[in-house]
């Protein structure tokens, strides 16, 4: 597993470093499809192997947590994860993240998550405050939603590109998920809560999708360095 997680951070080393957005994005997506093989190979080896699944808590502190959140979902469902959020009572902040999944799918999702909340971080600093009429507040989050909807569709794009993996590896990854869905049934009281009415700024949401389209997903290591972004 260290091998992956190695050969993944030089990936994520190379997009970073790239100047051209679209050598970045290449990076990203073999970033990606490394994960997806390495996956493969663990279910032709192991099959699903539902006792590693598990779960950590991750706490998000600072500000735009419900959008950052939106960030960590993307990760986690492209790699047969699930997030669960806990926001305190009559708040939409989200206080942390649960993720659940298996024990290597686990450490992935946090690499991946952790760096493309960087790169949102850095990309905020490309928004002119004097493009919209609504607030800076809105902005950013409008802008934020843009860039995890963008990260999500890549993200679910990458996994498709691999070759047939034969009908044992197929069912293995979807026994995967299966078991993260059964652990999730008996070990969390999953309930809907009311849905926010949400302001929204359209234009910082394109520019948000655009910069998920180009984005990659950092250099920084495993749960480390993280920085909230700044208040609005």
């Amino acid at each position: 597993m260290n091998t992956i997680i190695t050969r993944v951070q030089a990936l994520i080393a190379k997009a970073e470093s790239s100047p051209y957005p679209a050598e970045a994005d290449a990076f990203m997506a073999k970033a990606q499809q490394l994960i997806n093989d390495h996956a493969i190979d663990q279910a032709r080896l192991t099959g699903a192997d539902p006792t590693s699944v598990g779960h950590d808590t991750v706490p998000l502190t600072g500000t735009y947590t419900k959008e950052r959140s939106l960030i960590w979902s993307a990760a986690a469902k492209a790699n047969r994860c699930q997030i669960l959020t806990l926001s305190g009572y009559g708040t939409s902040k989200v206080a942390s993240l649960t993720l659940i999944g298996r024990e290597q799918d686990r450490q992935l999702v946090r690499l991946l998550a952790t760096s493309l909340e960087l790169q949102a971080l850095k990309r905020l600093d490309s928004l002119d405050p004097q493009a919209t009429a609504g607030s800076p507040v809105v902005q950013k989050r409008s802008f934020l939603r843009g860039f995890a909807l963008e990260v999500a569709d890549r993200l679910r794009r990458s996994g498709h590109t691999h070759a047939v993996v034969g009908q044992a590896a197929e069912q293995a990854l979807v026994l995967a998920r299966d078991a993260v869905d059964r652990y999730v049934g008996d070990n969390f009281d999953v309930s809907r809560g009311r849905r926010a009415t949400v302001r929204h700024d359209g234009l910082a949401f394109s520019h948000g999708r655009r910069a998920g389209a180009s984005a990659d997903v950092g250099a920084s290591r495993i749960g480390s360095d993280r920085r909230s972004l700044p208040p609005g």
